[in-house]
């Protein structure tokens, strides 16, 4: 059986699997899934790692210019002890999306 992390979000689940490091002798998160191509939570939330580049939309926790990542922006949800967390901008963003699509199918 496959060792992972479990976090859960609003109800949602998210399972990260854990490998082996023989440098520091225990499991660590296993992020080579995220990197190669993102996840999602059910909702279409995406999953993030902390140190990836923020996006234009990025609201900064800090205001200072030389924050860069999604761990520095307030729409940013980081799980305990992980990594991992989840931008809430972009469900923000997908529901605005759909309401303008909604107005010009009026």
């Amino acid at each position: 059986m496959e060792k992972t992390n479990r976090y859960e979000f609003d109800g949602e689940v998210l399972e990260v699997p854990l490998r082996w490091d023989e440098f520091s002798q225990q499991y660590v998160e296993d992020y080579s899934g995220v990197i190669e191509s993102p996840i999602y939570l059910p909702s279409g939330r995406p999953v993030l790692l902390t140190i990836e580049d923020a996006c234009p939309d990025a609201d900064m926790a800090d205001d200072d210019p030389s924050s860069i990542d999604c761990g520095s922006c307030r729409h940013y949800h980081q799980f305990p002890g992980s990594l991992l967390g989840v931008c809430l901008r972009s469900k923000e963003k997908t529901k605005q999306k759909d309401r303008e699509k909604e107005e010009k199918e009026l």
